[in-house]
């Protein structure tokens, strides 16, 4: 991904907001209110995601890596 210019790569967009956000569904860090504050994601939502993607796919082509 050298090309930052024509490419932009989502890695995992969706694991900040399944393990931090305020609609999660992981239970990873279900009992530490801290961390998931601490993680900066604790108020990201799915729709912020999929607005993130959206503006960067206006700007650039767009590939994902899936999460795993």
């Amino acid at each position: 991904m050298t090309r930052r210019d024509t490419l932009s790569c989502v890695h995992e967009p969706f694991g900040d907001s399944y393990y931090y956000g305020p609609e999660r569904l992981g239970s990873r860090f279900e009992n530490d209110p801290a961390e998931r504050e601490n993680s900066g994601f604790s108020n990201t939502t799915y729709k912020d995601i999929v607005d993130r993607i959206d503006t960067v796919a206006k700007e650039v082509r767009t590939s994902f890596s899936p999460l795993a």
